[in-house]
C-alpha cells in the first residue's frame, strides 16, 4: 500500500511538493537576474527521490482508545472510525466496538478507502456516515483515485446493544483511514518488473505503510508478480511459487538478507542476475538499504558478475534504469536548426539533421542522444546526431498535422497525426511506418502525448467537448521483435483535487510521473507533476516569468524543469525553485529532453 501525498520519488513529492534539484549539480550565480543552470551531459543512476526513495520519517505511535462505558451510537460509530487510525496498526481495539459476529466476520484486509472529512448523523437505531474520498488501495496497495460516483461515500450502520453497550452489528469491510493518516504513515513505492526484451525495468506503483515490515511487504508484493494492468506485458525472472521462507530481515550496516524458496535455484546464472536487479530497484527505495543478499536454506545464492559472492549493492545493474539516463541534454529549435541549450549558450547539433530542422515545427531525440527527428508539416526527417552522420532520411510523409514525436528505447519513433477524423498513431522505425491501433486515443482530439522511456507507457492528453483530460496506455512489445507493438486500451488518470479544465502540454517527468501543462478555462497556464496512478498532483513552484506555451521534463530529478514562452524564452527550474533564464538571448522554441 502507499499514499498520494507525493509526486514523490519516482512518484514525487520533494518538500512542499515541487522538485528539490540537487545542487550540486547545477552552477548558479548569486542572482536570479543572471542564474546559470547547468545541465549535465550524462548521468549515471542517483539514489534519490526521482527513482523512488524515501526520506526517513517521524512515525508518531497512535494508541486511540476502546469504547467508553455509556457511550452512545454516534460515540460508538467515531471511536470505530478513530480505532481505525492505529500506529502501528493494530485493528484489535477497532473490534471492541463491534458485536461479537460481527468482529468475527469483519475482514478489515478488504481493501482501504482514504477519506479527507467525515460526518456522522444518529437517525435511531442507525447511524449514517458520510464521506469525501480521495481514492482507495486495493489489498495489494494499487491506489485507485475516487471518481463522480465514489468521491462521496454514504454509509448506514446499525447498532444493537452487547450487555448494556452500543455495538455495532455491519461494519464495512476494510479499513478506512483519513488523509493525514495516510500522508504520515503511507508512502509510495514501485516494484520493478522487465520490459518484454529483459533489457530494461520498469516500474509498478505501489503505496505501502511504512514500519518494520516494509522490506518485506515490497518483496512479497514482487513475488506476486505484476498488477492486473501490466500483467502479460511484463516480465519477471522469479519462479511460479517462489516465496518468502521468513521475513526480510535488515542488519546494522544496511545488508537485507532477502531469504527465498529454493526454486530460484534453477534459474540459470543470467536469470540469477535479473533476479538481483529486480530485488535491488525495489528495496533500493528504502534509506537504510545499502546492499542485499539473497538465501537459500541459510546459504547465500551465487549471483555472477557482482562485487562481492553472493551480495550485491544498491548501485548495480544500473544498466537497467528505466529512465535510460544516460543523456541529459536539453534540446531546442534555434533559427540555425537544432541546438543544444546549456547556460547562457547554444550549441548547433553537429549532424546534418541539425540544420534540416532550421524550419521545423517539433524536433525529438532518441535517449541515447544519437538519432534526432524532425517534424516538418507532414513530414518527419530523422539522421544521426554525429557530425559525421549521413543526410536525413524520411521516415514519414503524408501527415495533416504531426505532434511532437517521442522516441523509446528501442528506438521506436512513435508519430500521432491530427486528422479531421482525429488522431491517428504510428509506430515507425527505418524500416517504414505501421499505424497501432490505440483504443481510447485513435479519432479523439489529441493536443499532446509522450511515452515513456522504458517504453512501456503512452500518455497523451484528450480534448472532450468542454475539458481535457490525461489517458495513459499501456504498450505491449512482442519481446523477439521489439518494434512490434500494439496499445492497449487507454485508461483516464483522475487525481483528486486536480481538476484542471485544459491541459496543453506534457512531458514524462519520471518512470512514475509526467509534467503536465494545464490550467482552467481564463487562467494562464503553469505546470503540474502527475504521478500515473492520479495519487497525486502538485503544482511546480515559484513565479512563472513567462507565459508557458511548453513544457519538457526529464529523464530524472538531475535535469530541471522547463517551460518556454511563446516569444522564444527558455526557463528551467533552479534548486531555488526560482525561474532563470537558458539559452542566453537565443530565440529558441520546443524544447525538449531526450526520449
Amino acid at each position: 500500500m502507499r499514499p498520494p501525498s507525493r509526486l514523490d520519488a519516482a512518484r514525487l513529492r520533494e518538500g512542499a511538493g515541487a522538485r528539490c534539484r540537487l545542487a550540486a549539480l547545477f552552477a548558479l550565480l548569486a542572482a536570479l537576474s543572471s542564474a546559470c543552470v547547468s545541465i549535465p551531459s550524462d548521468s549515471t543512476v542517483q539514489r534519490s527521490s526521482a527513482v523512488g526513495v524515501q526520506q526517513d520519517p517521524q512515525l508518531i505511535t497512535n494508541v486511540p482508545p476502546g469504547p467508553s462505558p455509556g457511550a452512545t451510537r454516534e460515540e460508538i460509530v467515531s471511536g470505530f472510525l478513530a480505532a481505525m487510525l492505529a500506529y502501528p496498526q493494530t485493528l484489535t481495539t477497532a473490534r471492541q466496538f463491534l458485536t461479537p459476529d460481527a468482529a468475527s466476520g469483519w475482514d478489515p484486509a478488504d481493501g482501504l478507502v482514504v477519506y479527507h472529512d467525515q460526518e456522522l448523523i444518529d437517525s435511531g437505531g442507525t447511524v449514517s456516515v458520510t464521506m469525501h474520498t480521495r481514492g482507495s488501495l486495493d489489498p495489494r496497495g494499487k491506489w485507485t483515485s475516487a471518481n463522480g460516483s465514489t468521491r462521496t461515500l454514504q454509509l448506514q450502520l446499525h447498532l444493537r446493544r452487547v450487555k448494556g453497550q452500543w455495538r455495532i452489528i455491519d461494519p464495512m469491510p476494510g479499513t478506512f483511514i483519513d488523509s493525514d493518516y495516510f500522508a504520515s504513515y503511507f508512502r509510495p513505492f514501485s516494484l520493478y518488473f522487465f520490459d518484454p526484451t529483459l533489457s530494461v525495468l520498469t516500474p509498478d506503483p505501489v503505496y505501502l505503510m511504512l514500519g518494520d515490515t516494509t522490506a518485506t511487504s515490497l518483496v512479497s508484493d514482487l513475488l506476486q508478480g505484476p498488477s492486473q494492468q501490466l500483467a502479460g506485458v511484463v516480465a519477471t525472472v522469479f519462479p511460479p511459487h517462489t516465496s518468502l521462507d521468513v521475513g526480510v530481515t535488515l542488519s546494522d550496516i544496511g545488508r537485507v538478507d532477502v531469504p527465498l524458496s529454493d526454486s530460484v535455484l534453477s534459474l540459470s546464472p543470467e536469470a540469477r542476475r535479473l533476479l538481483a536487479a529486480q530485488l535491488m530497484w525495489t528495496l533500493r527505495q528504502l534509506p537504510e538499504v545499502q546492499s542485499i543478499s539473497v538465501t537459500v536454506a541459510g546459504s547465500r545464492l551465487d549471483v555472477p558478475g557482482v562485487t562481492v559472492k553472493g551480495v550485491f549493492g544498491i548501485d548495480e545493474f544500473a544498466g537497467y534504469d528505466p529512465s535510460f539516463a544516460t543523456r541529459l541534454a536539453l534540446y531546442a529549435i534555434a533559427p540555425q536548426g537544432l541546438v543544444t541549450v546549456s547556460g547562457g549558450s547554444v550549441t548547433p547539433v553537429a549532424g546534418p539533421v541539425g540544420t534540416s530542422a532550421k524550419s521545423a515545427k517539433y524536433a525529438a531525440v532518441d535517449p541515447a542522444g544519437s538519432l534526432a527527428a524532425v517534424v516538418r508539416a507532414g513530414t518527419v526527417l530523422v539522421g544521426g546526431t554525429a557530425a559525421t552522420a549521413d543526410a536525413p532520411a524520411t521516415w514519414f510523409t503524408g501527415g495533416t498535422s504531426v505532434l511532437r514525436p517521442s522516441w523509446d528505447v528501442h528506438q521506436v519513433l512513435w508519430l500521432i497525426d491530427s486528422t479531421k477524423a482525429g488522431a491517428v498513431v504510428y509506430a515507425v522505425t527505418a524500416d517504414g511506418a505501421h499505424r497501432v491501433t490505440a483504443p481510447g486515443i485513435d479519432g479523439q482530439q489529441v493536443r499532446a502525448f509522450a511515452v515513456s522511456r522504458d517504453g512501456v507507457r503512452l500518455a497523451a492528453l484528450v480534448q472532450g467537448r468542454s475539458t481535457s483530460h490525461l489517458v495513459i496506455s499501456v504498450i505491449d512489445r512482442n519481446a523477439a521483435h521489439p518494434t512490434a507493438v500494439r496499445l492497449l486500451s487507454a485508461q483516464r488518470v483522475d487525481s483528486p483535487g486536480f481538476g484542471v479544465a485544459r491541459l496543453t502540454d506534457l512531458a514524462w517527468a519520471s518512470p512514475t510521473t509526467l509534467l503536465v501543462l494545464g490550467g482552467d478555462k481564463k487562467a494562464d497556464l503553469q505546470p503540474f507533476e502527475v504521478s500515473i496512478d492520479g495519487s497525486d498532483a502538485t503544482a511546480v513552484g515559484g513565479y512563472l516569468p513567462v507565459r508557458p506555451v511548453s513544457v519538457a521534463a526529464g529523464p530524472n530529478v538531475d535535469a530541471p524543469v522547463v517551460i518556454s514562452g511563446s516569444g522564444g524564452e527558455v526557463y528551467v527550474q533552479t534548486p531555488e525553485l526560482q525561474w532563470a533564464r537558458f539559452g542566453g538571448t537565443s530565440s529558441l522554441r520546443a524544447p525538449v529532453y531526450p526520449g
